[in-house]
């Protein structure tokens, strides 16, 4: 699975992702869960219009591992969640939203980035 990132959400001394890639916007857009895509082979222009990601930056990291991560009594899952523009969008669900549970979403968002790796599409 791909998400597209700001470069500022990538350690620039390491390459890793940080955690602010995987945390929930605060102005709701985010409750039904986080977007990600399959990469599809696309170019990264391709990648860079289906994911409305100007910067042209991705994350990848294994669906399954993602449905392996549970702190408290959140279990994260991965669900299809296809749209007129991206026929492979998905979403991330379980990552609390509501302010009292951010350290959770906070720890799950670390975990997340955790198992996530700069993606390079194919030119």
């Amino acid at each position: 699975m791909v998400r597209g990132v700001r470069a500022s959400w990538v350690n620039r001394l390491n390459g890793r992702i940080r955690k602010d890639a995987f945390i929930p916007r605060r102005n709701g857009k985010d409750d039904d869960g986080l977007s990600i895509s399959q990469p599809a082979q696309d170019s990264r222009e391709a990648l860079r219009q289906r994911l409305s990601n100007e910067e042209g930056v991705f994350c990848s990291f294994v669906a399954g591992s993602a449905r392996e991560i549970a702190e408290e009594d959140v279990t994260l899952d991965v669900c299809p969640d296809p749209t007129e523009r991206d026929p492979y969008h998905s979403l991330i669900k379980g990552v609390p939203t509501d302010r009292n549970r951010k350290l959770v979403a906070t720890r799950l968002a670390q975990r997340l980035a955790d198992i996530s790796a700069i993606y390079e599409p194919p030119e």
